[in-house]
């Protein structure tokens, strides 16, 4: 855990990739998810990521929900920290406007992030 926020961005970014173990669907998702939590929220997303799991048996929430939640707790109030169940953080979160925000804009720069290191990995076939 880094102390300065785009360095933890990167890392989240990357961990987001890493951690499809290769799955060639992961830029497809990350656009999607990126998609969706610009246009609709954070809720939004929460919820898409979810529906995304059981929907295709995939472990798409904890790569998508419980590492981006976890990697930014610390730079949140602290009564974040306390919060362990993921609808509990988004309900809580949502009564913050200034968190919730902050959270939103964070979590789109390390999906930008994510992006771009998939597109390196996976190649894109667009270019």
């Amino acid at each position: 855990m880094s102390k300065n926020l785009d360095a933890e961005l990167n890392r989240l970014g990357f961990d987001i990739v890493n951690s499809s173990q290769g799955n060639k669907e992961i830029l497809r998702f990350i656009d999607k998810a990126l998609g969706v939590l610009s246009n609709d929220g954070v809720y939004a997303y929460y919820v898409f990521c979810l529906s995304k799991d059981k929907k295709d048996d995939k472990k798409y929430s904890e790569i998508f929900i419980k590492k981006p939640m976890e990697s930014l707790k610390p730079f949140l109030q602290s009564k974040y920290n306390e919060i362990d169940n993921e609808e509990t953080f988004f309900q809580e979160l949502s009564k913050d406007i200034y968190e919730l925000l902050f959270f939103k804009e964070s979590l789109e720069k390390a999906l930008i992030y994510a992006r771009y290191h998939a597109k390196a990995v996976n190649g894109d076939e667009n270019e």
